[in-house]
């Protein structure tokens, strides 16, 4: 379309300067017959020719500024035209960077998106994981700490048997060292072996009978075998020799503790509840029983123990 227009500009702008030669060409013929006229002395003539050029030459003229004009306007709107058309291309080309630029950041948000999900489910993967990892590294300082509680306690056992070793070769060693018999005892009555720790009590209390120490342990001891009065009988001879050795806070200690074992041994047998003594004569004869010395153990309890 636009080949077309141009070629027919192309060609009125043809046909406009064949006619300006045209005119040029008779305005010349016209000028030299004016001027032929003229050299023969014929005035009216010559006039007629020149006026006719002058005539040709205004006409000219007019064509010129016609075809000028024409030239303008065709140029005004060949101009136009291509404003309007490099407008179009600009506005094509602006529409499609704009949708470029739109799929480009859709594009970089989509990844984004995407990089943000992945980073969020790592970091709650490390969260669980880190969750995970501080449970088991619980269990692994509870089982650590129960390990080595069985460790010490092993370490315990050996212990107590490498004293009881210690103290065995003491005793073959020197068979009447009392206190190698007691301390034996000590350790076999930490291993639970009652018998054992029986014995040795019996032996060192058999080699030294005011060895208060022994008596307070096998008080003990018989107390945890559910023998409470020969136990409230052993912690009563122990009171007397710890307070004439003038240890106190054994005394305390061993006085408290068969206070306790005579108040629950008159309260309870195998856990029911038995009748208490109301005569005077069985209280009398429980005293007697439990009597070890009646002038000094007597004396170191209160009166309401044996009322």
């Amino acid at each position: 379309m636009e080949n077309q227009v141009d070629q027919q500009e192309l060609n009125n702008q043809n046909n406009g300067n064949n006619l300006s030669e045209i005119f040029d060409i008779l305005s010349g013929v016209g000028l030299v017959g004016g001027a032929i006229g003229s050299f023969f002395g014929n005035v009216a003539v010559a006039t007629i020719p020149i006026s006719f050029s002058l005539a040709l030459q205004i006409a000219n003229r007019r064509q010129l500024k016609v075809e000028l004009s024409q030239i303008q306007e065709s140029s005004k709107t060949e101009i136009l035209q291509q404003i309007n058309s490099n407008h179009t291309k600009i506005l094509e080309q602006l529409q499609h960077l704009k949708q470029e630029g739109e799929n480009s950041f859709n594009q970089q948000d989509n990844k984004f998106q995407n990089l943000v999900n992945e980073l969020s489910n790592k970091i709650q993967a490390n969260q669980e994981s880190f969750t995970l990892l501080s449970t088991k590294e619980r269990k692994l300082d509870e089982f650590a700490h129960g390990l080595q509680s069985k460790l010490n306690e092993v370490q315990d056992i050996v212990t107590t048997l490498q004293n009881i070793e210690n103290f065995s070769q003491m005793i073959r060693t020197n068979p009447d060292e009392v206190e190698a018999y007691y301390q034996r005892g000590l350790n076999y009555q930490k291993l639970g072996e009652q018998i054992g720790a029986m014995e040795d009590y019996r032996e060192a209390l058999n080699l030294d009978s005011t060895y208060a120490e022994a008596y307070h342990s096998r008080g003990v001891l018989l107390a945890e075998i559910g023998q409470k009065k020969q136990a409230v009988e052993d912690l009563r001879l122990a009171t007397k020799y710890y307070f004439e050795q003038g240890n106190i806070e054994s005394y305390e200690q061993a006085r408290n503790l068969s206070k306790e074992f005579y108040e629950v041994r008159h309260s309870y047998v195998d856990d029911e509840p038995v009748e208490m003594v109301d005569s005077q004569k069985e209280i009398n004869e429980e005293n007697s029983l439990n009597q070890v010395d009646s002038v000094t153990v007597d004396a170191l309890f209160d009166d309401e123990l044996d009322s």
